[in-house]
């Protein structure tokens, strides 16, 4: 972790997010299953939005489960109108922007794979790279896991791409530390007994996902969210709702 993702390290630009006039406090608040009439108050209680965030995230990845096998919702959060994509990255834009890094991975990863199935190879590049970017190299084996998962993803999108050689690059990459190529596909996805940990990618400095040549960065999510939140406001301002701050 560098300087600029530390615990704490992106707090101002917390702060800055949250001192917004148009920042929809009851939205935020409703999806993280918080008191939405004490949104204002809530939201700058970091502890207790960092354990919201937990409980939403293990109820995201529950509802997400529940859709891929084909069974019917359990849960509100699977109800909502911008699950699973939508609700996936807003989770991981608040989780960035709560600094609860940890939430990231295992959402972001399934963000990728939503994108990637709708065709969007960009942005399932961007959340593919912004999973490895969170994970500590050989920390928890569940972590590895899923950033090898979200390496594996990164040869199917960059073969859809056109570029062949860097997928080739990965997919060698994969099998020199006994990584199944289509592990990304796993709802849960588990390393084999055989396989290494997580080393931080197949590319010093990563891979570059965008057009720009720019990989995702945490600053990129921030304004993601930022953007994301006017965006609902303007929304719920059309639609005549005044509950939105």
């Amino acid at each position: 972790m560098n300087d600029e993702q530390s615990p704490g390290a992106l707090a101002p630009t917390r702060d800055a997010a949250l001192a917004r006039p148009d920042f929809p406090f009851a939205r935020v608040a409703r999806r993280l299953g918080l008191d939405p009439s004490q949104a204002e108050l809530v939201l700058h209680d970091d502890e207790r939005v960092r354990a919201a965030l937990a409980r939403s995230v293990e109820e995201f990845l529950a509802a997400d489960d529940e859709r891929r096998a084909g069974r019917p919702p359990s849960t509100a959060l699977a109800l909502d109108p911008d699950f699973p994509t939508g609700v996936g990255m807003a989770l991981v834009g608040a989780a960035v922007l709560w600094d609860a890094r940890d939430l990231v991975p295992r959402v972001a990863l399934r963000v990728a794979k939503d994108h990637f199935e709708d065709g969007a190879d960009e942005l399932a590049a961007s959340y593919a790279a912004l999973v490895q970017e969170s994970v500590d190299p050989g920390e928890d084996s569940r972590d590895d896991a899923v950033a090898w998962a979200a390496q594996s993803l990164l040869v199917s999108v960059l073969q859809r791409a056109g570029d062949p050689a860097r997928a080739e690059e990965i997919a060698r990459d994969l099998a020199a530390h006994a990584i199944p190529i289509d592990l990304w596909r796993d709802d849960d996805p588990s390393l084999p007994d055989d396989s290494l940990a997580w080393h931080g990618g197949a590319f010093v400095g990563g891979i570059p996902p965008r057009r720009d040549e720019r990989s995702l960065s945490y600053e990129d999510v921030h304004d993601y969210m930022n953007t994301l939140l006017a965006e609902t406001r303007r929304a719920q301002d059309a639609e005549g709702d005044g509950t939105g701050r």
